[in-house]
Parts: C-alpha cells; sequence; structure tokens
C-alpha cells in the first residue's frame, strides 16, 4: 500500500512518533491532505539537535506573519525581534497590547518606534539595541512594571532636558536593574532622567568617549540623593584622546596633563564611600590614545591589550577627614632617572619631561597623608579573575615577551596582532609559552591569525590545538601556514 492511501488515524499515530521540526521538514509542502493533518497534531518542540541552517532562510519574518498574527498567540511569555523593517516593526507593534502574558521583550533594531508606543505593556524584562533617552522616558511611562532593562546604547541627542522633568512623578518605580552597553548622554541628562527610577538596586553602564561621567563626586552624590537602594554600581568609563585635546593642552605639556588629570580622578573612586560602604573597587587602564576607569571585575566582553597598555590601581585612601584628601602619584618601581617634584602639595614622579603641572589649582591643607597609587606589575597575587567577562580579545604579540600581569580565563575569539618591530612578526613557540600564562584556551572557539606572516614551526600551532579542544575556526593567511603541510602530526 501507498504511503499517502493510508488512512488519517494511522498517519497520526505515526506522525506522534516526530518531532515537530523534524515532522514539518519531512512532510510540510507534500500535498494538501499532509499539510492539514501535521497541523492538526499537538506539536512535541525539542530544538536541542536542530539544524539552524535548515530553517535559515531568508524573509522569514514576512513568512511567518503572512500565516499568524502574534495576538494568536495569546500565552506567549517571551519575544525575540530582530533587524525588521518599517513596515513589519509598526504590525508588530500594534499586535504587543493584545499580548497580554508577554513577559519578556527583546527588540535589537535600530528604526523600532518607541516613541510611538501609546499603550500600556505589562513587560518585565525588556532588552533593546538603540534608543533616545526622549523614547526611553516615554517608554517607562508604558510600562510599569519593569524590573530589568538593558540597552545597548542611549543617546541623549545632544539635547538638553529641562529640570522640570525631574519634579514629574517616578513612573518606573518597579525597576530594580538597568544595564547601558555605551552611555551617549551628558552626567546631567542621565542625572534628571534617573529620578524616574528610584528604586533601582544595580546599576551597570559603559561609556566609551564621555569625559563627563569621570567625576566621582558627582556619582556619590547622585547615588545618595536619587538612587538610595542602590546595592551594585559597575561601571566602565572610558575617553579616547583626540586632536581638540592637544589644540587645548599642547601635545607635550597636553599628555602630562591628561595623564594626571584621569589619574587624580581615578582616586577619587578610593574614598571610603566606594570602598567600604559601597564595596566598589576599580582599576584604571591608559595608553597613548586612551583611559579607562572600570569596576572590577571588568564588565565588557571584548579588550585590546597593546604594549602600551598600563594598569593601575590604588590602595585605599582613608577619607576621615575630605577637606584633607591629598593625592599621591607615584609609581611602585622608580628608575635612578625619576625626578621628584613637589607644588601645592601635589607629589608627582616625572622622568619625561621634568615639568610640574599644578592639577586643577586645587588647594591642600599642609596636614599631608600619603597615599601611593600603584603600578600592577607581574606579580602572581594580581591574576585574580578581574577579566573573567572578557570573550572577545586582541592580543599584541609584543606582550608576550615576558610575563604578564593580565589573565583571561574565559576567551572565546581571539586575535593575533604582529609586532611593529621589523623582523620580529613571527608567531614563535616562545609566544605559545607565555601565551598560556594570559589566557586559558580550554573555550577557545575562534583563532584570528590572519595578520601573522610567519610561524616558527608547526610546535606553535600544534600546541594551540592541544590547548584549545573547542578551537572550530581559523583565520589565517595561506603562505604563513602552507610551509607546515608537510609534517605528518598536523
Amino acid at each position: 500500500m501507498k504511503f499517502e492511501l493510508l488512512p488519517n488515524e494511522i498517519l497520526l499515530d505515526y506522525f506522534g512518533y516526530f518531532n515537530a521540526l523534524d515532522l514539518f521538514y519531512a512532510y510540510d509542502g507534500l500535498n494538501y491532505r499532509l499539510n492539514k493533518l501535521i497541523r492538526t497534531l499537538p506539536l512535541h518542540l525539542n530544538f536541542q539537535y536542530a539544524n539552524k541552517s535548515k530553517f535559515d532562510t531568508d524573509f522569514q519574518i514576512e513568512a511567518f506573519l503572512s500565516f499568524f498574527s502574534l495576538n494568536q498567540f495569546t500565552n506567549l511569555r517571551s519575544l525575540s525581534i530582530t533587524e525588521i523593517n518599517s513596515t513589519h516593526n509598526t504590525k508588530i507593534k500594534l499586535m504587543l497590547p493584545s499580548i497580554s502574558k508577554l513577559q519578556t521583550l527583546s527588540i535589537i533594531s535600530s528604526d523600532f518606534p518607541f516613541n510611538t508606543i501609546n499603550e500600556i505593556l505589562f513587560i518585565k524584562i525588556l532588552t533593546i539595541s538603540y534608543c533616545f533617552l526622549n523614547e526611553l522616558y516615554q517608554l517607562l511611562q508604558h510600562m510599569p512594571i519593569l524590573k530589568y532593562l538593558n540597552i545597548q546604547c542611549l543617546n541623549d541627542d545632544g539635547y538638553l532636558y529641562g529640570t522640570n522633568r525631574s519634579n514629574n512623578t517616578p513612573c518606573a518605580i518597579h525597576l530594580k536593574e538597568m544595564i547601558i552597553g555605551d552611555l551617549q548622554s551628558t552626567f546631567m541628562n542621565f542625572k534628571i532622567f534617573v529620578k524616574q527610577i528610584p528604586n533601582l538596586q544595580i546599576l551597570t553602564i559603559s561609556t566609551r568617549k564621555n569625559r563627563d561621567m569621570f567625576d566621582a563626586n558627582l556619582w556619590e552624590h547622585l547615588i545618595r540623593i536619587s538612587l538610595p537602594h542602590s546595592i551594585t554600581f559597575n561601571f566602565n568609563f572610558g575617553y579616547i584622546y583626540d586632536c581638540i585635546d592637544d589644540c587645548i593642552y599642547g601635545c607635550i605639556y597636553g599628555c602630562i596633563y591628561k595623564r594626571y588629570l584621569y589619574k587624580y580622578m581615578f582616586d577619587e573612586f578610593q574614598t571610603n564611600f566606594w570602598q567600604e560602604q559601597y564595596n566598589c573597587f576599580t582599576e584604571y587602564i591608559n595608553d597613548k590614545q586612551s583611559i579607562f576607569i572600570y569596576t572590577i571585575p571588568y564588565i565588557s566582553n571584548t579588550f585590546e591589550l597593546t604594549p602600551n597598555t598600563t594598569r593601575y590601581y590604588n590602595t585605599r585612601i582613608n577619607k576621615t577627614n575630605e577637606s584633607d584628601d591629598q593625592i599621591v602619584i607615584k609609581k611602585r618601581k622608580q628608575s635612578s632617572n625619576d625626578q621628584q617634584v613637589n607644588e601645592k602639595g601635589y607629589q608627582y614622579i616625572n622622568n619625561e619631561y621634568k615639568q610640574m603641572i599644578s592639577l586643577l589649582g586645587i588647594q591642600i591643607k599642609t596636614d599631608i597623608k600619603l597615599r601611593k597609587r600603584k603600578r600592577i606589575e607581574s606579580d602572581n597575587c594580581n591574576k585574580i579573575d578581574i577579566f573573567k567577562n572578557v570573550t572577545d580579545l586582541t592580543l599584541h604579540l609584543d606582550i608576550l615577551t615576558k610575563e604578564c600581569s593580565y589573565y583571561f580565563s574565559n576567551i572565546i575569539s581571539l586575535t593575533l596582532v604582529p609586532s611593529t618591530i621589523l623582523g620580529q612578526r613571527m608567531l614563535t613557540n616562545q609566544h605559545i609559552r607565555i601565551l598560556k600564562t594570559v589566557i586559558n584556551l580550554f573555550n577557545l572557539k575562534h583563532l584570528n591569525i590572519g595578520r601573522i606572516y610567519g610561524i616558527e614551526d608547526s610546535l606553535v600551532l600544534l600546541e594551540i590545538f592541544k590547548q584549545s579542544p573547542k578551537l572550530s575556526s581559523i583565520q589565517f593567511i595561506p603562505k604563513a601556514i602552507i610551509q607546515l603541510f608537510n609534517n605528518g602530526e598536523l
């Protein structure tokens, strides 16, 4: 008997043994009868062994919305929307209020019309990719029970928000945790905004080029006054120097001034409020182009380690009398050429230009207490899991010439950058020996050595493969690898 001649009862029993994905992949579209039968069965969904490539086709959203409307899914709890066009944005926006049980919403789309949401949504967990501050105000007004908010990028659009906003009744009183991946706003605008979230307990913020966020005293005041229930504050404040800075300060003296300015700002995060009351510990990293002050553990999942990267931490500053605070910038190790100068209560170690810069003109009382800023050296006690959140690392080979104070335990993607010195651009066994002390290679899945023009011998790759059992992709220049293929072990 032919398969299609079997009665419906037998076919339904037969189809009941299938996982829903396999059932539709095998029988959907063959004929009208089978199409109708497989749509009457209770579906058993198991995506554990599904091959995504079988269903990863173009225009999936268009196809889905042509058959279904979201408001048909009355028990839907979670919805993720990724990069859809404006037409479907509008359709989905109109459907959202009818999904009464929806609790988790993720919208990864740069042009979703947040500012046109005018109905109440009972969302508890919201993730969005990009949002303007004025749109966020409106969103929070229409999501009264929101508890968790994750925004990849929040922009104030250069607009100065009036203080009259802060007089409004808070609209997000249930929000407990907020994460902002890239805050592109002035501190004043953000200060006005947080009046809407008075019960926030966990705040995580990253900035890439925002000097406005470095003032520890402003943050302390904001937390004390506007976020009294805050328990955890994680941040990574970055600033990238540009030509404007050099025009303001001058190329040579500006370099020194910027360095001391940001070191001073770093020390303001070392007071009793941050370290004892708030249990918030920080480090900072600077190089020729940028500076980052961050809480530990480091919150970002990306990191670039260059030969010019220098990492610092501070011993605790005991501010028993805030007016007597004084900062000493002092390297743990000084060379015989270092010159020590003192002015207005500030003590600096400077062996570059033998010049003194009066930092911000702050007057300090004569009762001086020394506090040391310590540069982190290659010391095993420093190899705690500070960078456990970093999964994507760019590493310059010049770093792998001596013991390093960094350790990355969860790297998934690694990019190696060759030395800037001619004649030292080959990846060697010595590099790999040191690399194993810097990175746990066990979790490595993607290796990019596409800028490496030479490899010492096959043992280099063999050691990488042995240490990286999860490695699934490697990017390289063919001429750097092909000479090693005569090795039978490879």
